[in-house]
């Protein structure tokens, strides 16, 4: 009976497992998909993050916001202050600008 209960507490594991591991490849592909559409490449994208503010860029990387394609950058100023600053991937404009928290890398790991 043990060994009944462990086999399908297994199978049951593996198809959860095989479900998220193909909506991860799911999100990526979609991911990509709109990544190869980017009309704003991520050297210029880093251009205007360092226009849109004094300091340095930590960070700059592709991602989606909102389901929206963007280039998320985190700049520190001279006194430490961090703060994100969101591209549009189309035109190069700022989208949003604001304080960087820790919160951010995880609300975006959630909701992909």
């Amino acid at each position: 009976m043990k060994r009944m209960i462990s086999l399908t507490a297994m199978i049951a594991a593996g198809t959860v497992a095989t479900t998220a591991m193909a909506l991860a490849e799911t999100d990526d592909a979609k991911e990509m998909a709109m990544f190869s559409e980017a009309q704003f490449d991520i050297q210029k994208a880093l251009t205007v993050a360092l226009d849109a503010m004094d300091g340095k860029i930590a960070s700059i990387e592709f991602g989606s916001e909102d389901g929206e394609a963007v280039y998320e950058a985190v700049a520190v100023a001279t006194d430490g202050a961090m703060t994100e600053i969101l591209i549009d991937v189309n035109d190069g404009s700022v989208i949003a600008q604001g304080p960087y928290t820790d919160d951010d890398d995880e609300k975006d790991d959630d909701n992909g």
